[in-house]
Protein backbone atom coordinates (compact mmCIF):
# COMPACT_ATOMS: atom_id res chain seq x y z
CA UNK A 1 0.00 0.00 0.00
CA UNK A 2 1.61 3.40 -0.84
CA UNK A 3 1.06 6.79 0.53
CA UNK A 4 -1.37 9.07 -0.72
CA UNK A 5 -0.17 11.39 -3.53
CA UNK A 6 3.11 9.11 -4.05
CA UNK A 7 4.03 6.91 -6.75
CA UNK A 8 2.92 3.14 -7.19
CA UNK A 9 5.60 1.18 -7.40
CA UNK A 10 3.42 -1.95 -8.49
CA UNK A 11 2.26 0.21 -11.39
CA UNK A 12 5.78 0.02 -12.49
CA UNK A 13 6.27 -3.43 -11.78
CA UNK A 14 3.24 -4.47 -13.98
CA UNK A 15 5.18 -1.92 -16.81
CA UNK A 16 8.33 -4.14 -16.37
CA UNK A 17 6.72 -7.78 -16.69
CA UNK A 18 4.57 -6.52 -19.84
CA UNK A 19 8.00 -5.34 -21.73
CA UNK A 20 9.23 -8.77 -20.60
CA UNK A 21 6.27 -11.20 -21.75
CA UNK A 22 6.56 -8.97 -25.04
CA UNK A 23 10.67 -9.80 -25.34
CA UNK A 24 9.84 -13.19 -24.46
CA UNK A 25 7.33 -13.61 -27.19
CA UNK A 26 9.23 -12.04 -29.63
CA UNK A 27 12.00 -13.97 -29.07
CA UNK A 28 10.02 -17.47 -29.09
CA UNK A 29 8.46 -16.07 -32.81
CA UNK A 30 11.64 -15.18 -34.32
CA UNK A 31 13.02 -18.69 -33.61
CA UNK A 32 10.40 -20.33 -34.62
CA UNK A 33 10.52 -18.85 -37.79
CA UNK A 34 14.17 -19.74 -38.31
CA UNK A 35 13.58 -23.27 -37.51
CA UNK A 36 9.95 -23.63 -39.19
CA UNK A 37 12.04 -22.38 -42.36
CA UNK A 38 15.09 -24.43 -41.91
CA UNK A 39 13.17 -27.76 -41.90
CA UNK A 40 10.49 -26.83 -44.83
CA UNK A 41 7.45 -27.23 -42.60
CA UNK A 42 4.99 -26.78 -44.99
CA UNK A 43 6.42 -29.32 -47.30
CA UNK A 44 6.31 -31.76 -44.97
CA UNK A 45 3.20 -30.88 -43.56
CA UNK A 46 1.70 -31.39 -46.87
CA UNK A 47 3.23 -34.50 -47.67
CA UNK A 48 2.19 -35.81 -44.05
CA UNK A 49 -1.66 -35.01 -44.61
CA UNK A 50 -1.71 -35.80 -48.46
CA UNK A 51 -3.12 -39.12 -47.85
CA UNK A 52 -5.85 -37.52 -45.76
CA UNK A 53 -6.90 -35.18 -48.14
CA UNK A 54 -10.23 -36.85 -48.14
CA UNK A 55 -10.96 -35.12 -44.83
CA UNK A 56 -9.84 -31.69 -45.91
CA UNK A 57 -6.83 -31.50 -42.94
CA UNK A 58 -5.03 -29.26 -45.28
CA UNK A 59 -8.31 -26.90 -44.55
CA UNK A 60 -8.13 -26.70 -40.98
CA UNK A 61 -5.07 -24.06 -40.90
CA UNK A 62 -7.68 -21.09 -41.50
CA UNK A 63 -9.66 -22.86 -39.03
CA UNK A 64 -6.71 -22.71 -36.75
CA UNK A 65 -5.98 -19.03 -37.22
CA UNK A 66 -9.04 -17.93 -36.48
CA UNK A 67 -9.16 -20.09 -33.46
CA UNK A 68 -5.80 -18.66 -32.22
CA UNK A 69 -7.18 -15.00 -33.32
CA UNK A 70 -10.32 -15.44 -31.19
CA UNK A 71 -8.11 -16.68 -27.97
CA UNK A 72 -5.91 -13.93 -28.61
CA UNK A 73 -8.85 -11.31 -28.46
CA UNK A 74 -10.27 -13.19 -25.66
CA UNK A 75 -6.70 -13.39 -23.52
CA UNK A 76 -6.44 -9.69 -24.31
CA UNK A 77 -10.03 -8.48 -23.26
CA UNK A 78 -9.25 -10.93 -19.87
CA UNK A 79 -6.16 -8.88 -19.30
CA UNK A 80 -7.94 -5.47 -19.46
CA UNK A 81 -10.47 -6.35 -17.11
CA UNK A 82 -7.68 -7.63 -14.47
CA UNK A 83 -5.61 -4.39 -14.94
CA UNK A 84 -8.88 -2.11 -14.67
CA UNK A 85 -9.87 -4.46 -11.60
CA UNK A 86 -6.05 -3.77 -10.38
CA UNK A 87 -6.57 -0.19 -10.99
CA UNK A 88 -9.88 0.00 -9.06
CA UNK A 89 -8.70 -1.39 -6.17
CA UNK A 90 -5.53 0.61 -5.82
CA UNK A 91 -7.29 3.64 -6.18
CA UNK A 92 -9.90 1.93 -3.19
CA UNK A 93 -6.76 1.44 -0.81
CA UNK A 94 -5.06 4.52 -1.32
CA UNK A 95 -8.91 6.15 -0.15
CA UNK A 96 -8.57 4.07 2.56
CA UNK A 97 -4.93 4.75 3.73
CA UNK A 98 -6.04 8.30 3.48
CA UNK A 99 -8.75 7.48 5.22
CA UNK A 100 -7.37 5.85 8.18
CA UNK A 101 -4.70 8.92 8.23
CA UNK A 102 -7.43 11.67 8.83
CA UNK A 103 -8.86 9.07 11.37
CA UNK A 104 -5.59 9.29 12.97
CA UNK A 105 -5.28 12.85 13.35
CA UNK A 106 -8.97 13.10 13.89
CA UNK A 107 -8.49 10.75 16.55
CA UNK A 108 -5.52 12.57 17.71
CA UNK A 109 -7.07 16.24 17.95
CA UNK A 110 -10.36 13.60 20.25
CA UNK A 111 -7.33 13.35 22.30
CA UNK A 112 -5.73 16.23 22.70
CA UNK A 113 -9.04 18.12 23.54
CA UNK A 114 -9.61 14.86 26.00
CA UNK A 115 -6.52 16.30 27.69
CA UNK A 116 -7.28 19.58 27.84
CA UNK A 117 -10.61 18.86 29.26
CA UNK A 118 -9.11 16.91 31.96
CA UNK A 119 -6.33 19.45 32.64
CA UNK A 120 -8.66 22.38 33.59
CA UNK A 121 -10.97 20.06 35.37
CA UNK A 122 -8.04 19.09 37.44
CA UNK A 123 -6.49 22.69 37.73
CA UNK A 124 -10.38 23.60 39.17
CA UNK A 125 -10.29 20.49 41.23
CA UNK A 126 -7.06 21.92 42.72
CA UNK A 127 -7.42 25.50 42.69
CA UNK A 128 -11.60 25.78 44.04
CA UNK A 129 -12.05 23.16 45.75
CA UNK A 130 -9.04 21.73 47.08
CA UNK A 131 -8.56 25.58 48.67
CA UNK A 132 -12.08 25.40 50.38
CA UNK A 133 -11.06 22.18 51.68
CA UNK A 134 -7.96 23.55 53.42
CA UNK A 135 -10.35 26.34 54.49
CA UNK A 136 -12.56 24.24 56.27
CA UNK A 137 -10.18 22.30 57.73
CA UNK A 138 -8.58 25.35 59.34
CA UNK A 139 -11.94 26.40 60.70
CA UNK A 140 -12.63 23.40 62.09
CA UNK A 141 -9.00 23.19 64.05
CA UNK A 142 -8.98 26.39 64.61
CA UNK A 143 -12.45 25.86 66.54
CA UNK A 144 -11.42 22.76 67.71
CA UNK A 145 -8.49 24.53 69.84
CA UNK A 146 -11.52 26.72 71.62
CA UNK A 147 -14.56 24.14 72.11
CA UNK A 148 -14.38 21.16 74.19
CA UNK A 149 -16.66 17.97 75.07
CA UNK A 150 -18.89 16.57 72.32
CA UNK A 151 -18.91 19.93 70.14
CA UNK A 152 -14.14 18.99 70.24
CA UNK A 153 -15.54 15.65 69.15
CA UNK A 154 -17.96 16.34 66.41
CA UNK A 155 -15.55 18.92 64.97
CA UNK A 156 -12.43 16.41 64.80
CA UNK A 157 -15.16 14.28 62.78
CA UNK A 158 -15.40 17.25 60.68
CA UNK A 159 -11.54 17.67 60.18
CA UNK A 160 -11.25 13.75 59.40
CA UNK A 161 -13.53 13.83 57.10
CA UNK A 162 -12.47 16.24 54.94
CA UNK A 163 -9.00 14.86 55.30
CA UNK A 164 -11.23 11.74 53.77
CA UNK A 165 -12.36 14.21 50.81
CA UNK A 166 -9.12 15.92 50.55
CA UNK A 167 -6.86 12.67 50.07
CA UNK A 168 -10.01 11.91 47.47
CA UNK A 169 -9.83 15.12 45.43
CA UNK A 170 -6.04 14.73 45.29
CA UNK A 171 -6.41 10.77 43.45
CA UNK A 172 -9.01 12.05 40.70
CA UNK A 173 -6.47 15.47 40.18
CA UNK A 174 -3.72 12.72 40.19
CA UNK A 175 -6.17 10.41 37.73
CA UNK A 176 -7.21 13.52 35.58
CA UNK A 177 -3.98 15.68 35.32
CA UNK A 178 -0.62 14.46 36.79
CA UNK A 179 0.65 17.82 38.49
CA UNK A 180 4.61 16.44 38.06
CA UNK A 181 4.13 16.00 34.29
CA UNK A 182 3.74 19.80 33.53
CA UNK A 183 6.37 20.60 36.69
CA UNK A 184 8.96 18.07 36.79
CA UNK A 185 9.21 16.13 33.11
CA UNK A 186 7.85 12.79 32.44
CA UNK A 187 10.34 10.89 34.41
CA UNK A 188 9.21 12.68 37.97
CA UNK A 189 5.70 11.92 36.83
CA UNK A 190 6.25 8.42 36.45
CA UNK A 191 8.34 7.52 39.35
CA UNK A 192 5.50 10.07 41.55
CA UNK A 193 3.05 7.37 40.15
CA UNK A 194 4.74 4.42 40.80
CA UNK A 195 5.30 4.88 44.36
CA UNK A 196 1.64 5.66 44.88
CA UNK A 197 1.34 2.36 43.37
CA UNK A 198 3.72 0.61 45.34
CA UNK A 199 1.91 1.92 48.17
CA UNK A 200 -1.73 0.86 46.72
CA UNK A 201 0.16 -2.41 45.92
CA UNK A 202 1.94 -3.54 48.71
CA UNK A 203 2.11 -7.57 48.24
CA UNK A 204 3.33 -6.43 44.49
CA UNK A 205 7.19 -6.76 43.76
CA UNK A 206 8.26 -3.95 41.75
CA UNK A 207 10.74 -3.91 39.15
CA UNK A 208 11.39 -0.09 37.75
CA UNK A 209 13.76 0.58 34.96
CA UNK A 210 13.38 4.40 33.54
CA UNK A 211 16.34 4.96 30.74
CA UNK A 212 16.97 7.56 28.63
CA UNK A 213 15.98 11.30 27.99
CA UNK A 214 12.58 11.05 29.20
CA UNK A 215 11.67 14.59 29.88
CA UNK A 216 12.65 16.38 26.67
CA UNK A 217 9.63 14.25 24.62
CA UNK A 218 6.91 16.35 22.98
CA UNK A 219 4.22 16.50 25.31
CA UNK A 220 1.52 13.80 23.11
CA UNK A 221 3.99 11.52 23.83
CA UNK A 222 4.54 12.36 27.54
CA UNK A 223 0.79 11.74 28.00
CA UNK A 224 0.77 8.70 25.79
CA UNK A 225 3.64 7.18 28.04
CA UNK A 226 2.05 8.34 31.22
CA UNK A 227 -1.69 7.14 30.05
CA UNK A 228 -0.21 3.35 29.00
CA UNK A 229 1.51 3.36 32.64
CA UNK A 230 -1.76 4.22 34.64
CA UNK A 231 -4.12 1.90 32.41
CA UNK A 232 -1.27 -0.89 32.69
CA UNK A 233 -1.08 -0.80 36.46
CA UNK A 234 -4.93 0.05 36.42
CA UNK A 235 -5.32 -3.80 34.59
CA UNK A 236 -2.94 -5.22 37.34
CA UNK A 237 -4.15 -4.28 40.16
CA UNK A 238 -7.73 -5.28 39.11
CA UNK A 239 -7.22 -8.32 37.59
CA UNK A 240 -4.07 -10.02 37.20
CA UNK A 241 -3.09 -11.29 40.99
CA UNK A 242 0.31 -11.12 40.24
CA UNK A 243 3.68 -10.82 42.81
CA UNK A 244 6.03 -9.26 40.60
CA UNK A 245 5.88 -6.56 37.96
CA UNK A 246 8.56 -5.82 35.77
CA UNK A 247 8.43 -2.44 33.81
CA UNK A 248 11.06 -0.88 31.65
CA UNK A 249 10.05 2.57 29.86
CA UNK A 250 13.13 4.13 27.78
CA UNK A 251 13.98 5.71 24.93
CA UNK A 252 16.16 4.55 22.43
CA UNK A 253 18.44 5.73 19.66
CA UNK A 254 19.92 9.26 19.26
CA UNK A 255 17.70 11.87 19.05
CA UNK A 256 19.01 13.25 15.59
CA UNK A 257 18.43 9.24 14.33
CA UNK A 258 15.66 8.19 12.49
CA UNK A 259 16.03 4.96 15.44
CA UNK A 260 14.89 7.35 18.01
CA UNK A 261 11.81 5.97 20.18
CA UNK A 262 10.67 5.12 23.20
CA UNK A 263 9.95 1.53 24.21
CA UNK A 264 7.22 0.28 27.16
CA UNK A 265 6.75 -3.17 28.45
CA UNK A 266 5.39 -4.01 31.35
CA UNK A 267 5.34 -7.61 32.27
CA UNK A 268 3.53 -9.41 35.30
CA UNK A 269 3.52 -12.99 36.57
CA UNK A 270 -0.02 -12.90 37.18
CA UNK A 271 -2.51 -15.56 36.17
CA UNK A 272 -2.37 -14.22 32.39
CA UNK A 273 -5.56 -14.51 29.98
CA UNK A 274 -6.55 -16.72 27.10
CA UNK A 275 -5.38 -14.53 23.84
CA UNK A 276 -8.22 -16.29 21.77
CA UNK A 277 -11.00 -14.91 24.89
CA UNK A 278 -13.03 -11.64 23.62
CA UNK A 279 -12.28 -8.99 26.32
CA UNK A 280 -15.02 -6.41 26.82
CA UNK A 281 -12.99 -3.68 28.43
CA UNK A 282 -12.08 -0.96 26.76
CA UNK A 283 -8.86 0.13 28.49
CA UNK A 284 -6.61 -2.41 26.30
CA UNK A 285 -8.40 -0.61 22.95
CA UNK A 286 -7.76 2.60 23.96
CA UNK A 287 -4.06 1.88 24.76
CA UNK A 288 -3.79 0.06 21.37
CA UNK A 289 -5.41 3.51 20.06
CA UNK A 290 -2.85 5.60 21.54
CA UNK A 291 0.28 3.36 20.42
CA UNK A 292 -1.29 3.48 16.71
CA UNK A 293 -2.47 7.14 16.35
CA UNK A 294 1.23 7.90 17.28
CA UNK A 295 2.60 5.57 14.49
CA UNK A 296 3.78 2.68 17.05
CA UNK A 297 3.60 -1.20 17.08
CA UNK A 298 2.00 -2.66 19.55
CA UNK A 299 2.09 -6.71 21.01
CA UNK A 300 0.62 -8.74 23.76
CA UNK A 301 1.79 -11.64 24.72
CA UNK A 302 -0.16 -13.62 27.49
CA UNK A 303 -1.67 -17.08 28.41
CA UNK A 304 -3.61 -18.82 31.36
CA UNK A 305 -1.48 -19.08 34.22
CA UNK A 306 1.78 -17.24 32.27
CA UNK A 307 1.38 -13.65 33.29
CA UNK A 308 0.79 -10.80 30.90
CA UNK A 309 2.92 -8.87 28.66
CA UNK A 310 2.60 -5.94 27.13
CA UNK A 311 5.26 -4.35 24.44
CA UNK A 312 4.72 -0.75 22.43
CA UNK A 313 7.42 1.02 20.59
CA UNK A 314 6.46 4.40 19.46
CA UNK A 315 8.97 6.40 17.02
CA UNK A 316 9.66 9.80 18.61
CA UNK A 317 10.31 11.43 14.91
CA UNK A 318 5.97 10.68 14.39
CA UNK A 319 5.28 13.75 16.44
Amino acid sequence: MSWTGAPDPQAGLDERMIRQDLLIIAVVVIVSALVFVGVEFTEWLFAMTRPLEPLQIDEALPILVVLTSCLTWFAWRRYSQARAELARRQAAERQLEALLLENRRLAQQYLQAQEQERKSVARELHDELGQYLNAIKTDAVSIQQQVAGPQATALSEIIAHVDHLHGVVRDLIRELRPIALDDLGLHAALEHYLDHCRQRMPRVRFDVTLEGDLDSLAEPLNLAIYRLTQEALTNVSRHAQAGHLAIRIAREGPPEEDSDAVTFNITDDGRGTDPAEHRGGLGLVGMRERVEMLGGQWRITTGVGQGFSLFARIPVGAL
